[in-house]
């Protein structure tokens, strides 16, 4: 009766704890003739984000993002809030905690909230420098009994917001694989985006989600939450919210991106693990005459090279519908996509399943033919740093490798 007793019971927090994380899919239904442009605005409600209007946008390169956010702090009247997940010892690191500690000397408010596993690699110095300038520093679902059924949640996204009034995210951790080296001296391939105008507030309330969560304080009034005037002419939108029930708002917004695109769509990202819904998409785009190409990093560019051997696993799939899938010779990070010359995305979320249905993400997105074509030119400058696979080479693997790429697909969920 014990071991009966035993067997249900483990039968039954089996199936609860399977029932919590269980997401709920969604179908997607557009109008036949509706087209990226047209749909925006449901997109952004679909995602629980609503389009702000008249933002200024500036696409900053590679490892350039550093010298303008360390600008925007140097210029910070008020506060500056940083979050993002990976941070580590180097060169990159001591920059930035220097130019953060200085200015909480100076009596700006300096909250910065890092992961737990992105920076705990970091050496504690680090923190406690920043905490003794002034810094209100905090770590997102620390390794503690009182959070252990949250460890595995990650706060994965990247935000910085300056005096509520300048708002930027990126693709970049704080580390010296984004400065650069004598060998590649821009780093990591990434992207970020530097924001003007009222989507700046939408900015700040995201990064206050999880700032609440690990200080338990929410500061407010017109210092955080100022009126924004128009900066510029670009309409955009933020998702980032996660409900556990349901489709999280970054996987609807890709997802929702590829069901509308109508001639083109672009994605580069460094982790990429389709499910059978997204493969779905991408063929029903191809077949709807969708010209798509994909950018991902190569195994020996990549710091998780399992990922890109699972990825491999899904190349035949995608190929067979004429879709093109290069890889990048160098480290390449960014999450950036693009449709139909219009659209695009920028953010933190990776096309995987540990983004969608795990971490903690964010994207903007946006309809701006201007910042599109901007951001299709460097695509076009990476595809001359890049091999194509073809069916063929697919095909051509060696037995070990299939073997592998069909082994690290099976981990995907947690990949």
């Amino acid at each position: 009766m014990l071991t009966a007793a035993l067997v249900f019971a483990t039968a039954l927090l089996t199936y609860v704890v399977w029932g919590k994380s269980r997401r709920r899919a969604v179908q997607i239904v557009f109008p036949p003739d509706g087209d990226i442009e047209s749909l925006f605005r449901s997109i952004a409600a679909l995602t629980w984000g609503r389009i702000s209007e008249g933002n200024h946008v500036e696409v900053i390169q590679d490892s350039d993002f550093f010298n303008a956010l360390l600008d925007d702090v140097k210029n910070a009247r008020h506060h500056i809030h940083l979050e993002t997940f990976l941070w580590r010892d180097g060169m990159v690191s001591d920059r930035t905690a220097a130019a953060l500690a200085a200015r909480a000397q100076e009596g700006i408010a300096v909250r910065l909230l890092v992961d737990q596993r992105g920076a705990a690699q970091t050496n504690s110095a680090v923190w406690a420098k920043m905490r003794r300038a002034g810094c209100e520093f905090r770590v997102f679902h620390r390794m503690r009994f009182a959070e252990f059924a949250w460890y595995n949640h990650r706060d994965h996204r990247k935000i910085a917001v300056i005096d509520g009034r300048v708002a930027y995210t990126f693709g970049h951790g704080v580390a010296d694989m984004w400065g650069g080296t004598r060998e590649n001296p821009k780093g990591w391939r990434d992207t970020a985006v530097r924001l003007q105008g009222p989507v700046v507030t939408e900015m700040q309330a995201a990064f206050f989600d999880n700032w609440v969560r690990s200080a338990g304080v929410a500061p407010a009034g017109e210092d955080y939450f100022p009126k924004l005037e128009p900066a510029g002419t670009t309409p955009m939108h933020v998702a980032y919210f996660s409900p556990r029930e349901t489709l999280s708002a970054v996987q609807r917004l890709y997802y929702f991106a590829i069901a509308a695109a109508r001639r083109e769509i672009i994605l580069q990202n460094p982790y990429f693990l389709p499910d059978r819904h997204a493969l779905r998409l991408f063929a029903d785009a191809a077949g709807r005459g969708v010209k798509i190409t994909i950018l991902l990093p190569n195994a020996e560019g990549s710091d998780f090279a399992i990922v890109q051997h699972a990825s491999h696993h899904y190349y035949g799939p995608l190929l067979r519908h004429g879709i093109r899938v290069f890889e990048y010779r160098r480290g390449m990070h960014q999450k950036i996509l693009l449709v139909d010359g219009m659209w695009c995305s920028i953010g933190s979320a990776n096309f995987d399943p540990r983004s969608f249905r795990i971490n903690d993400e964010l994207n903007v997105a946006m309809c701006d033919a201007a910042i599109v074509a901007q951001l299709r030119a460097t695509f076009e400058r990476d595809l001359g740093l890049a091999d194509e696979w073809t069916i063929e080479s697919w095909n051509g693997r060696t037995i070990g490798h299939k073997a592998w790429d069909k082994f690290a697909s099976l981990l995907k969920r947690e990949l």
